[in-house]
């Protein structure tokens, strides 16, 4: 962070998914790989978790998050992506989880000046923490919380 003359100024990234984008923090993404086909996972009834796959030794859960938001998913292109993000509660079993991308994220800066909170979430669901407007586009900041609760719920 950075202090500019009015207000703090924080690295972002910008996720962006079929229907929509992601907001997070820029040091919550540890890092993007290309897609990979997951392993599926056992007794996975959901269609939002497409399964795990090895990243540095570690199984990785793979996100679709724009099926956890009802929307449909398109078929995965050859620029998807998927980011690996650092949980936050330092859990063994699920250090990451990786979020599907259509394609590359892209950094931003944030400030009180250039992000504003749009209403209410409406349908927006549990995983989204809240609805903001960014440069004049829209994007989700996801509860990352329950998205990994809602994860080990179904790994554990």
């Amino acid at each position: 962070m950075t202090q500019s003359t009015n207000s703090l100024e924080v690295r972002g990234v910008l996720l962006p998914l079929q229907g929509g984008q992601l907001l997070l923090p820029n040091a919550t993404v540890n890092e993007v790989v290309g897609f990979r086909d997951p392993t599926p996972v056992d007794s996975n009834d959901t269609d939002w978790l497409l399964g795990t796959f090895d990243w540095r030794q570690q199984k990785v859960p793979i996100v679709a998050f724009e099926k956890l938001l009802g929307l449909p998913k398109d078929e995965t292109g050859h620029r998807a992506r998927i980011a690996i993000c650092n949980t936050l509660n330092g859990n063994a079993r699920c250090p990451y989880i990786g979020i599907l991308l259509r394609s590359i994220p892209h950094l931003t800066r944030l400030t009180e000046e250039l992000i504003a909170p749009l209403g209410e979430l409406g349908d927006a669901g549990p995983m989204v923490a809240r609805q903001v407007r960014l440069n004049g586009q829209e994007a989700w900041i996801p509860d990352l919380d329950a998205l990994e609760q809602a994860v080990l719920d179904i790994i554990n």
